[in-house]
């Protein structure tokens, strides 16, 4: 019975232990970190917390409540009273505090959505180079297959006194060279995976879902970039700014003052007493000079606009060059390199097992094919990479 609750025990935690660790998808990724990363969060916190304050504006000065008396002549008479005084804001301060604490959460919202514009472009950025690192791994595991061909060819001309022992050594030599690339490469995955679960702050991924790199393909069409989440977002915030102004202002505006009080004069009572009027600033400078600097600041935000259209303008020239660049340089290994290479290694593996080549020819072909397979995924990346910028620039 004991052992059967043991065995039970086990299988259970061995299932979670494997339900808690998962492989990701790029589209996962993507969407986990749009989502659930913790500057995401605060933003999501910033918006929430404006949207409230639209109702502080609302808020009107504190009630007065007070006792004021004058003892008038020698037998200590006079007036005693007690009083309440309330002042009203004009309804244009309550409404001008509300459009600006709408506008500041509006700020906000672009503001999440360029970060998460700036996320999905770390995260597809680092899911290509895991991809490419795949793709090596790959590549040495192939080299070392034919490697292993070529030492059982070594091994049987030696046999039959063929050839000497140099050919199998400089075989085995290369074939370990390869696995201790395959070594550091299995590193960087790791390195790099880590990497991917610090941003997306999940430990339990273990692998992406993908197994090797390919290229990305699509259609290069004309972009706004005026509607670029960056550039909203300056221009709400100089929408904020000038609603700020605005609220400034409205400390120039009169204020409503009211009160009652409840009066013992000459020992009379109860006499009764009111006032209405309107409470106006006098002295506006300092108010004037804060509207003034805030107009600077508007100013400010429209070149900081400009600059960042010119900033993304320039991006996007980069990122549409090195994709037609890369892609032309791509179709030509593709349809040129690697087929006549591919063929060049069939015949070269051919030739050596039936002794019309030399083992050292043999080797160095092989080296400069998988050399130009490796400089075929470095295209590859690269115009990964660059379709990741140029989706960057794309509207939200």
């Amino acid at each position: 019975m004991h052992r059967f609750i043991l065995i039970t025990t086990l299988f259970v935690i061995m299932c979670w232990r494997l339900n808690a660790q998962r492989v990701i998808s790029l589209e996962e990724a993507i969407e986990q970190v749009k989502t659930q990363h913790p500057t995401i969060l605060q933003q999501d916190l910033y918006i929430q917390q404006q949207r409230i304050l639209k109702d502080a504006g609302k808020n009107q000065p504190f009630l007065s409540l007070g006792y004021s008396m004058e003892e008038l002549g020698a037998a200590g008479t006079g007036v005693h009273a007690l009083y309440a005084q309330q002042d009203f804001n004009m309804p244009q301060v309550a409404k001008r505090k509300s459009v600006y604490q709408e506008a500041l959460a509006q700020t906000g919202e672009w503001q999440k959505v360029a970060t998460q514009k700036q996320l999905e472009r770390s995260v597809a950025a680092l899911y290509q180079q895991l991809l490419f690192l795949k793709s090596q791994e790959g590549l040495n595991k192939e080299l070392l297959i034919v490697y292993d061909k070529i030492e059982t060819i070594a091994k049987k001309r030696a046999k039959v006194g063929e050839t000497g022992a140099i050919p199998l050594i400089t075989t085995q030599s290369a074939k370990q060279q390869i696995e201790w690339q395959q070594m550091n490469l299995e590193q960087d995955y790791t390195n790099q995976l880590i990497l991917l679960q610090q941003i997306l702050m999940d430990s339990s991924i273990i692998d992406v879902a993908d197994t090797s790199l390919t290229p990305s393909s699509s259609r290069i069409a004309p972009i706004n970039l005026d509607k670029h989440p960056l550039v909203e977002q300056i221009h709400q915030s100089k929408l904020a700014n000038d609603l700020q102004s605005e609220v400034i202002e409205s400390q120039l505006l009169p204020q409503l003052s009211t009160g009652i009080q409840l009066q013992v004069a000459e020992g009379t009572f109860p006499n009764f007493g009111g006032q209405i009027g309107l409470n106006v600033p006098l002295f506006a400078k300092g108010i004037k000079a804060q509207v003034q600097a805030n107009t600077l600041n508007s100013r400010m935000l429209e070149q900081r606009k400009v600059w960042q259209l010119q900033q993304l303008q320039s991006q996007q020239k980069i990122a549409v060059q090195n994709i037609r660049l890369l892609t032309k340089q791509l179709s030509y290994f593709e349809t040129v390199l690697l087929p006549t290479l591919q063929q060049q290694q069939a015949l070269n593996q051919q030739a050596f097992s039936i002794g019309e080549l030399d083992y050292l020819n043999v080797l160095q072909g092989l080296e400069q094919i998988i050399e130009v397979k490796r400089r075929y995924l470095q295209l590859v990346l690269q115009l990964n990479l660059a379709w990741v910028d140029y989706n960057y620039l794309l509207e939200s």
